[in-house]
């Protein structure tokens, strides 16, 4: 494409980008769909951050080191948002700015490469991708750190730059522990085109950052048992899910994006979660696709360039493909609509939780459950509730979302724990809408003696 309109449908793609998945994002925490797992949690990490202090989260448990949950040092940029604005919709928009980067990124390639009517559509495809959206509607992960710099990865690759392309995979080591095996995918990519040194000096870069990375995970640990290594011994049953998770990749980029080298940046992030016994890690429900979003999309670019005929068709049947996974995949009725005033507005469950917490002192501890802990990290120490907890390590204050079930916890079983509650000498000091606030009795008061 000339230089003007490339750039155009870069910027176009990118503020589109931006727009859904922030739209998606916010539109989600405004309408109480937000989650204390994980929402809360890189909420307090951020928190952490921005004090300089290594990230802990209260919600997993009291002074959890999260280094010692995954290996995330880059969720550091996460505490630069945090200090900005100490909101989690902070979070929840820096996630979108790095997901839309992605895309722009991926676009500017494709236009930089393809002729207009192709490179649209790879725009098209890329902007409708699951991935991004699966990733948008569901809270905040560090994953959204790893998108733009696979897309950078992937297209330094795409243009034979093998020396960007090493430097740009680096940082990948410091998001996420499973990353090193994507560096590790960069340096064979280097070494069988030909670049043999640089290849092999990445693989002992790539190989040192696991190692460090599972060390630091065991020392920090305070159990040093390494559980998120542990899911992989014992891959158990799931074969049709597995495969549904292969066929969404590979049919959700576009299918033919599988015959470039580009590809095989995506093979480790998909062993991975096909050899986990995590039954989460084989849907494309959750935020994992993302990572593979730019990957497959630069590799689509870098086939199509090479197709000599019927170019354009082959990208419009791709997108088709993008589009169609997306719709099979994901309800789009159930996503907030970023040109909806009503997305941006706090709905009633929202209101109703923010004015029942109005009768718990400020910056008191509280303990909230799933679904309400989101919105109350920013002013409260947040830990999280569970039936099952004594008294004393909810501390005094509770807020439950009593209409709505949450980690496994029915409405039902809600109402007989606040039932219990009042039995031991507990007190509901408010109750908006499906919002009720509980102070548990003091230890050592005439109630609990």
């Amino acid at each position: 494409m000339p230089p003007r309109p490339a750039r155009a449908l870069t910027v176009l793609a990118g503020a589109v980008s931006l727009l859904l998945c922030a739209g998606v994002g916010v539109g989600r925490y405004q309408a109480g769909e937000a989650h204390t797992y994980d929402l809360a949690i890189f909420s307090q990490s951020a928190r952490s951050w921005s004090q300089l202090r290594w990230p802990t989260a209260d919600v997993l448990a009291p002074g959890r080191p999260l280094l010692g949950d995954h290996f995330s040092p880059a969720t550091a940029v996460f505490g630069v948002a945090w200090r900005l604005w100490a909101d989690p919709r902070s979070l929840v928009l820096l996630q979108a700015v790095l997901l839309a980067l992605g895309t722009a990124l991926v676009v500017r390639c494709a236009a930089r490469h393809l002729p207009a009517a192709p490179a649209a559509a790879v725009a098209a495809g890329t902007l409708l991708a699951h991935g991004t959206l699966t990733a948008a509607r569901f809270d905040v992960h560090e994953i959204a750190l790893a998108v733009p710099l696979l897309a950078l990865v992937a297209i330094a690759l795409l243009e034979r730059r093998d020396r960007a392309a090493a430097l740009w995979s680096l940082p990948l080591l410091l998001v996420k522990e499973d990353m090193g095996a994507t560096v590790l995918a960069v340096a064979a990519v280097l070494w069988l085109r030909g670049a043999r040194r640089l290849g092999v000096r990445l693989a002992v870069v790539a190989v040192l950052g696991v190692a460090v990375a599972l060390g630091t995970m065991w020392a920090v640990d305070p159990d040093h048992d390494l559980s998120r290594v542990g899911s992989f011994s014992d891959p158990g049953a799931g074969v049709l899910p597995r495969l549904g998770l292969v066929a969404a990749v590979v049919v959700g980029g576009g299918a033919v994006w599988v015959a470039s080298p580009v590809a095989l940046l995506a093979v480790p992030t998909l062993a991975w979660r096909l050899a986990s016994s995590q039954p989460s890690y084989w849907s494309s429900q959750f935020h994992y696709d993302a990572v593979l979003v730019p990957v497959a999309a630069v590799a689509l670019v870098d086939v199509l360039r090479r197709v000599p005929r019927g170019r354009t068709a082959v990208a419009v049947v791709a997108a088709v493909a993008c589009a169609a996974t997306t719709a099979l995949l994901v309800d789009v009725r159930t996503l907030p609509s970023p040109v909806a005033a009503a997305t941006w507005r706090p709905s009633a469950v929202v209101t109703d939780l923010r004015a029942a917490v109005r009768a718990v002192p400020a910056g008191a501890p509280v303990a909230a459950d799933n679904t309400s802990g989101a919105y109350l990290v920013a002013a409260h120490p947040l830990s999280t509730w569970s039936p099952d907890k004594p008294d004393a390590a909810l501390g005094p204050w509770v807020v439950l979302d009593t209409a709505r079930s949450s980690l496994s916890t029915t409405p039902a079983q809600k109402a007989a724990w606040v039932a219990g509650a009042l039995a031991r000498g507990g007190e509901v000091v408010a109750r908006v809408g499906s919002t009720a606030v509980v102070r548990l009795p003091v230890a050592g008061s005439p109630a609990t003696t």
